[in-house]
């Protein structure tokens, strides 16, 4: 078998359902979510990976620890594996960044050094999921994250602009699969939630 690396999103919280702006705040998972991470959890035991990742952040542990009791597997958390910090946005809707504060909002999706006010950029984040990917060593790690900073690591994993993160789309509770060949990472699955069927209400 060949090494592989599988990143995850966390089920679905409260936040989520309401569109705020969670960041390095916290949300707890929502019914749904619950449910998704249980069926999350089974689908990733089938694939008999060696090691769990966490983020800190309490969404994402939740998360990580169906998939421990699912897997046998202990979880080792990184902090740098945790969400964008959105600064003064969060516990804001995106919905009221974007009307409220455009000029900041357009600076941040059009420049990859603009931060958040008093939060993070896209290259601040790249950066900090790079030091992260560097320190995890196993054959076939399930590394249990947040959305945006999932699509910003595809970026550096294949070695694409990092504002090519906006381009990408990332579900809760997905499962992302990339392939070691030669000498880079090759994306074989994305934004796959198959197992998430039937679970909105």
């Amino acid at each position: 078998m060949s090494r592989q690396l599988i990143l995850v999103r966390h089920g679905q919280t409260l936040d989520n359902v309401a569109g705020i702006a969670q960041g390095w705040n916290d949300s707890a998972l929502s019914e749904v979510g619950q449910e998704q991470v249980q069926r999350l959890a089974s689908r990733l035991a089938a694939l008999k990976p060696t090691a769990i990742y966490s983020s800190p952040l309490g969404r994402a542990l939740a998360t990580a620890q169906a998939i421990s009791a699912a897997t046998g597997l202990p979880i080792t958390q990184l902090e740098d594996l945790r969400e964008m910090s959105y600064g003064g946005w969060e516990g804001r809707s995106f919905l009221d960044v974007r009307r409220e504060d455009e000029a900041t909002y357009q600076r941040w999706i059009h420049d990859g050094e603009a931060s958040c006010p008093g939060g993070e950029s896209h290259a601040a984040v790249r950066r900090r999921m790079e030091r992260a990917l560097g320190q995890i060593n196993s054959e076939r790690p399930v590394v249990v994250t947040h959305g945006t900073v999932i699509r910003i690591a595809v970026t550096a994993l294949l070695g694409v602009p990092v504002l090519t993160a906006m381009q990408f789309a990332q579900d809760n509770a997905a499962l992302n699969l990339f392939v070691w060949r030669g000498d880079r990472w090759v994306l074989k699955v994305w934004n796959d939630s198959t197992h998430c069927v039937n679970t909105e209400r």
